[in-house]
């Protein structure tokens, strides 16, 4: 019997002692099975460390992995624990007793937090590393038994379990052009979805396929994930590694739920007919099947980038219930982390934690029919070398069986489950975690080359691309023209799943008035001829800088959304709408986003564009919205000057 085979019946006989709500909603592999007996770490000749987060009795907790130098178990340190351990360790015959150790005292609750701390928190949580395999070396091992817990009994979460961004490259690899003669010339930046937390899922945890998007198929392959330690915002080139703090893996798998949506299309897998065929819904089609709750497994560990070394010399191996399906090596990128980092940065600010995925390497979404997902139980398998390897068990969820929230494979889910509704006089843009656009959502789109289609096109976008009423928009020092436009918003009130269409309303906090700006200056980057994605991310692109959604005072939903009147004045110039232009409301965006994406409380679903737009030379000034009935907002735009500082005065 295979050591697969083996870890196979054990997971399974684990599966047949659990109730049938878990069997069936969250069966999570033997954490063990997630590092090979080959994988163990070797503490003789290690300089750096992998980093993990995990669940103990239901506390999230984070810490360093260590192999057990009797058993080799592989088990993770809590640096506060062992701090206080070593310090009180030995009594007054302790070769310590007069010169206790002494390294953080206080320690970052959570992983990301610490990640904040830099290379500084790095080098001390290497020192206590050291310190305390001397110690347990020379002295007491026991000490680890009160500091650390087994990877076998914890819930492996992924490194960072609800990241603010989760950034995924697409067609970022040699072989999307090698063998096109369609493509003369590769536009260099980045064509990239964010991911919301929901889809984020450690090592061992269940992916779910709902609503039959694995009908006729569902796709997965592994990519090079890169975790941001140090934080910035227009990082050089030759800066960005330095803000870099380790790898992971992740398995990025996509269904076909949104192609299926399309009248007549069901069973066609990943294809559209002409009619659907402009690129803002094919990337909703292809997106939003990335995006749907537990898709992206990430972990099992973080990798500090000095034990890996060099990142674009890694073999990746994907399988599919252990066997191979395909072999790549992490140099297959046209854009490296680096040029990610400098691109992202450049309009808006990376955090600690934050997470960029590079794209696949190799065969781009292998391929997996339904009828094997339904059959039996499918282990998705990722793994890059130095940084371990990630399995996740395939579930299938029958059409009309909701997901139980305290049960969910997604950490972020169960916790936003214990939050209390959005109260709407309360609620701040700090307060939601993701944002969704409506793209070719107004009467006017047809004439813009976006028909209206039976299923509404839309995006993620990282929450920190809003503002608060009276911010101050900072455009890159590159900006020329901004498209700036009066938009309608919805506060998603309570946590959102699979929300009937008759029921959306009451899912809504809230309305509220936005001032939206449109950097034009992604589109002047565009080299023709050019793909499709290329000439078309930047409508995308240029509303996600820092701020750029500026959005007022939160109106508790009074169940009218239609027929208010809309301004916006830049001053001398002014131009006037109406929510009638829209064509389709928040209820119906929620209702076909939560099909298979959860929305958190304090979401924003933004309605898009309307006719009533002003595109303005980037000056300096003030830009007022109004939206009948929900109040004004009001937004500084500002430009920052090439040195990083902000240039132009505020008029009235």
């Amino acid at each position: 019997m295979s050591p697969f085979e083996g870890v196979k019946r054990r997971f399974l006989a684990k599966i047949r002692l659990r109730s049938p709500l878990a069997r069936r909603f969250w069966m999570p592999l033997p954490c063990q099975s997630l590092i090979r007996n080959d994988e163990v770490i070797n503490h003789e000749r290690r300089s750096s460390v992998k980093l993990a987060t995990f669940l103990h009795e239901n506390s999230e907790q984070w810490g360093f992995v260590w192999a057990d130098p009797v058993t080799a178990e592989l088990r993770i340190v809590e640096p506060g624990l062992a701090e206080a351990a070593l310090a009180g360790s030995g009594g007054g015959t302790s070769g310590y007793a007069a010169s206790r150790p002494s390294f953080l005292g206080t320690w970052p609750g959570t992983l990301a937090d610490f990640l904040a701390l830099g290379d500084e928190g790095m080098a001390v949580l290497d020192r206590l590393e050291r310190f305390l395999a001397r110690f347990a070396s020379q002295s007491d091992a026991t000490i680890l038994d009160t500091i650390s817990h087994a990877v076998a009994d914890v819930e492996l979460l992924a490194p960072i379990p609800r990241p603010r961004l989760c950034l995924g490259l697409v067609t970022n690899s040699p072989s999307f052009a090698r063998a096109n003669p369609r493509i003369e010339h590769l536009n260099l930046f980045p064509v990239a979805h964010q991911r919301p937390q929901g889809t984020v899922v450690g090592g061992g945890a269940a992916v779910l396929m709902r609503n039959g998007h694995h009908d006729p198929l569902m796709s997965f392959n592994v990519e090079l994930g890169v975790i941001i330690g140090r934080g910035g915002r227009e990082i050089p080139l030759n800066e960005a590694m330095r803000h870099v703090a380790g790898y992971t893996n992740v398995t990025d798998v996509a269904g076909t739920y949104y192609y299926g949506r399309v009248p007549g299309n069901a069973g066609r897998g990943y294809s559209l007919p002409a009619e659907y065929g402009d690129w803002f819904f094919q990337a909703t089609a292809s997106w939003g099947g990335k995006i749907a709750d537990t898709l992206c497994p990430v972990g099992p560990f973080l990798v500090t980038k000095d034990e890996v070394g060099d990142p674009y010399d890694l073999l990746v191996y994907t399988r599919q219930d252990g066997r191979q399906r395909d072999r790549a090596h992490t140099s297959a990128t046209i854009l490296g982390v680096e040029r990610v980092i400098q691109w992202y940065s450049s309009f808006a600010t990376l955090h600690p934690g934050d997470i960029l995925h590079l794209g696949t390497m190799g065969v781009d979404g292998l391929a997996i029919p339904r009828e094997v997902v339904e059959r039996r139980e499918v282990v998705l398998e990722s793994e890059i070398e130095q940084l371990g390897v990630l399995r996740n068990p395939v579930q299938v969820v029958p059409v009309g069986e909701r997901v139980p929230f305290d049960r969910h494979p997604s950490y972020a889910i169960r916790r936003a489950a214990q939050e209390p509704p959005t109260d709407a006089a309360t609620w701040h843009p700090d307060d939601a975690r993701h944002v969704f656009t409506a793209f070719g959502n107004h009467i006017g789109a047809p004439g813009e080359g976006l028909p209206r289609l039976q299923v509404p096109r839309f995006f993620t976008g990282p929450a920190s691309s809003l503002g608060a009423d009276g911010s101050r928009v900072v455009l890159p020092a590159r900006a020329t023209v901004v498209e700036v436009t009066i938009e309608l918003a919805a506060i998603i009130g309570r946590l959102a799943s699979d929300v009937d269409p008759d029921d959306a309303e009451s899912y809504i906090a809230g309305l509220a008035p936005v001032v939206s700006l449109c950097d034009e200056s992604f589109g002047d980057a565009v080299a023709e001829p050019a793909r499709l994605g290329e000439r078309h991310i930047p409508a995308v692109y240029g509303r996600w800088g820092d701020g750029f959604n500026v959005i007022g005072a939160l109106e508790p939903q009074s169940g009218r959304w239609r027929g208010r009147r809309m301004r916006l004045d830049s001053g001398d110039e002014s131009i006037s709408g109406s929510t009638d232009d829209y064509l389709d409301g928040a209820a119906e965006m929620l209702a076909t986003i939560s099909a298979v994406t959860t929305l958190f409380p304090g979401d924003v679903i933004l309605l898009g564009r309307t006719a009533a737009t002003l595109r303005l030379p980037v000056s300096g000034g003030v830009v007022a919205g109004e939206v009948e009935g929900l109040g004004r907002v009001r937004a500084e735009i500002v430009r920052a000057s090439a040195g990083g500082a902000t240039d132009g005065e505020a008029s009235a």
